[in-house]
């Protein structure tokens, strides 16, 4: 008698190991607040995937920004950033960035542990916090916002208040 073609499946199933499902306790399991990610880790010219625990805060795209070594990898997400605009003859405006990251491999613990980092646009390191330490900033950050718009409101009474006189320069170049 002929076998049915779910039958026929299920015995050419028969051959294949055995794979892990979601409630395969076999599996290691990820700490809470982290997820597995794809890696690309590319040596010379073999690029290999590898799923490595990230943490959820982690946006960092760890296929696109690739590796030479899984030790390599680094967990940081987007941030914020300040932009000081100006009118002024100044090479580069000024630029405030945060972001949090995490160097898993780090020899020191507080690198590995996730804190925030805070630079400027020169390229310089910058400076790396702890939330007590990010804390302070925040309080004094907000302290120097109410200044500026003091010194806001002082700039501006004292521009309507000002005699509407034009300078020109005497001797020399205009």
């Amino acid at each position: 008698m002929a076998q049915s073609a779910i039958s026929q499946h299920a015995a050419a199933l028969a051959g294949i190991p055995h794979q892990p499902t979601a409630a395969d306790k076999s599996q290691p399991a990820l700490q809470p607040g982290y997820r597995l990610a794809p890696v690309k880790v590319e040596t010379g010219a073999v690029s290999t995937i590898a799923y490595l625990p990230c943490p959820t805060w982690c946006d960092e795209d760890h296929v696109i920004e690739s590796v030479r070594a899984v030790e390599d990898v680094m967990h940081r997400n987007g941030g914020a950033n300040v932009y000081v605009p100006t009118f002024g003859y100044g090479a580069y405006p000024v630029q405030l960035h945060a972001w949090i990251e995490a160097d898993p491999v780090a020899q020191n613990p507080n690198f590995r542990a996730a804190h925030i980092s805070v630079s400027d646009v020169t390229g310089d390191e910058g400076a790396h916090i702890t939330p007590e330490m990010a804390e302070k900033l925040a309080d004094d950050l907000i302290g120097f916002a109410s200044e500026l718009r003091h010194m806001a409101r002082t700039v501006r009474q004292a521009n309507l208040s000002a005699p509407s006189v034009g300078l020109r320069k005497v001797g020399g170049a205009a």
